[in-house]
């Protein structure tokens, strides 16, 4: 498997110019970009000046993360107009650099009840359970894959979908996720697998049903662990490095192989200690600790 960095984990703390060359220091293969982060370096930086490092670098750049739907996102009747323009603005402007740099995945997250607004990072406030039944959830989901499915194939962009097992979200487990993958009938849909987002439905560790998802529809896997908390506590800025935690990495990463998966492993977090350390700090462990647990010494 390749190692792979996701800027979330050092966000607050850095900027895509700095995780670029602290990850090609620390001997990572691939990047995992945040959107924000980009367009905050494409605001000093032409987008050829990232084609040209990424020309010259070992590292390469993976999945664009990400895009975060809302139920009626494309409603012909329902759909907030301005949210839609603002999110297709910033789907577009990061499928056209990742295009031009060699990027060809974006992560898409189903709904999460939040009341932020928040276009680049909302959230499940894990205050109650998502009100829709699973024929809505089918519904919307389809609808909004294959619009953005359509919308990315000019960029020969890939959607790697990411159910996310908090109460509140509209799409929790990677069953449900690889039906609706299935149902959209477009190849460049597939599935994005995170142990905490998967962990955060009802703690679970057995993770044997990955092993039955085709190995060609798995787009992105991270990696992560996690505090021992409660449910309803234990929420994404509770994420670590991989070297302890409550979730059973081993058992999550076994039952990946076991469909031929040989591709990326990436490496995210969202939690505020990280970001009090410097980013040279944060890239260094990140990687240590994830090189390790992929080469069998956790």
């Amino acid at each position: 498997m390749k190692l792979s960095y996701n800027e979330a984990t050092a966000a607050n703390c850095s900027s895509l110019e700095k995780d670029l060359v602290l990850c090609e220091e620390n001997g990572f293969d691939y990047i995992e970009m945040r959107g924000d982060m980009l367009l905050d370096y494409l605001m000093g930086h032409p987008a050829a000046v990232l084609k040209d490092f990424f020309g010259n670098s070992h590292l390469q750049p993976h999945a664009m993360n990400a895009l975060y739907t809302y139920a009626d996102m494309f409603h012909p009747q329902r759909a907030n107009t301005s949210r839609d323009r603002a999110l297709c603005a910033y789907f577009l402007a990061c499928c056209e650099t990742a295009y031009k740099i060699g990027g060809h995945y974006f992560i898409v997250v189903p709904h999460l009840l939040d009341d932020s607004g928040n276009i680049y990072l909302p959230h499940d406030p894990n205050t109650m359970p998502y009100p829709y039944d699973k024929e809505k959830v089918m519904e919307d989901s389809v609808r909004i894959l294959r619009k953005l499915a359509a919308m990315a194939e000019q960029y020969e962009m890939n959607l790697a979908w990411e159910p996310v097992g908090s109460m509140g979200c509209a799409v929790r487990t990677a069953r449900d996720a690889m039906e609706i993958i299935d149902a959209t009938g477009c190849g460049n849909v597939g599935i994005t697998l995170d142990p905490f987002n998967l962990y955060l439905d009802g703690k679970r560790n057995d993770f044997s049903d990955l092993a039955r998802i085709p190995k060609e529809k798995i787009f992105a896997v991270h990696i992560n662990n996690c505090d021992p908390l409660p449910l309803g506590t234990l929420d994404h800025c509770h994420r670590r490095f991989v070297d302890e935690g409550e979730i059973d990495l081993h058992n999550y990463l076994e039952n990946i192989k076991k469909t031929g998966y040989d591709g990326m492993v990436s490496i995210e977090t969202f939690r505020p200690e990280y970001y009090e350390m410097t980013p040279e700090d944060v890239i260094r462990t990140a990687y240590v600790t994830t090189k390790a647990l992929v080469e069998g010494r956790l």
